[in-house]
């Protein structure tokens, strides 16, 4: 590892494609901009313009320097701790959470996609103590049942599609995880309660098994007979899940219209459609399908 760049690792992990310790490329989906901002920013450029002193790098890279693949846990907790916002102001518990989560993350890829080994990374909580938990927005049972009686009675355009768009945000799945989805990441095995490989939350190759919701199961079989899978972004067998009628799989802002265009559809939500919370609110939320 010391002859590798760790900012060519970065730049290729966000952008979905990388290569193998064993020699195999990976083509994954990209990062939505708001990711590859905040990690690009925590990892490699977190420019500090404090007035009256000269413009420096507070970065991970910056701060670890030749050492980056020989550091310690209390180097990134030393670091996180004397992080700043851009202006020099104090920085919030949640942002210096981030930070250390962004850095956490590029090493659990090194580990798991390049082969690289490491002292055992620490969790946050110990990099950054406890963050007092935040009251986070959360839609009410009775929005959860709306959307999904919404989505059962989509007539818009490729309603199948519509209607496990939605599912999949009912069942629990944040949105890179609905985006990301392939179909090789379903398990059949088990014909009666499918399981699926769901990526895990720092886009690296390891994943963690769940089963997967009757009711999506049911709605996933009507989905994948009229799926558009279209060479060479998709196959009939492999691909994204949802996937555009040119067979791309969806960006964020395509699956975030998607799913409003379908609330818009209930009278009970038609009003608020518009300003309807992004998909990841709608994945925390009380899930009707359990």
């Amino acid at each position: 590892m010391n002859s590798l760049d760790p900012r060519a690792i970065l730049t290729d992990w966000l952008a979905g494609s990388y290569v193998r310790a064993d020699g195999l490329p990976v083509a994954g989906h990209a990062w939505d901009e708001d990711t590859v901002y905040r990690y690009t920013t925590a990892l490699s450029a977190w420019p500090v313009h404090r007035p009256g002193q000269a413009p420096h790098d507070q970065s991970w890279f910056r701060y670890i320097g030749d050492r980056v693949w020989h550091f310690e846990a209390k180097d990134i907790k030393n670091w996180a701790a004397g992080l700043t916002n851009q202006d020099g102001s104090e920085i919030s518990d949640s942002a210096r959470g981030r930070a250390a989560s962004a850095v956490l993350s590029f090493y659990a890829h090194c580990e798991n996609a390049l082969g690289a080994t490491f002292t055992k990374l620490p969790p946050r909580a110990w990099l950054i103590g406890r963050v007092a938990p935040t009251n986070r927005p959360v839609l009410s049972r009775e929005q959860m049942e709306a959307l999904r009686s919404a989505a059962d009675g989509y007539r818009g355009p490729m309603p199948e599609r519509a209607r496990l768009a939605v599912y999949l945000a009912l069942a629990g799945l944040r949105p890179g995880q609905v985006i990301g989805l392939s179909l090789l990441q379903i398990q059949r095995d088990n014909q009666n309660q499918p399981t699926w490989r769901l990526p895990a939350k720092n886009n690296a190759a390891s994943a963690v098994a769940a089963p997967i919701p009757l009711p999506a199961v049911w709605v996933l079989d009507d989905y994948l007979p009229v799926r558009t899978w279209k060479t060479p972004h998709s196959t009939e067998s492999c691909g994204p899940v949802l996937v555009s009628r040119l067979g791309r799989g969806l960006d964020h802002v395509t699956y975030t219209r998607l799913i409003r265009n379908v609330a818009s559809t209930h009278k009970y939500l038609a009003e608020h459609a518009a300003t309807l919370p992004p998909p990841d609110v709608i994945a925390r939320s009380p899930s009707p399908l359990t």
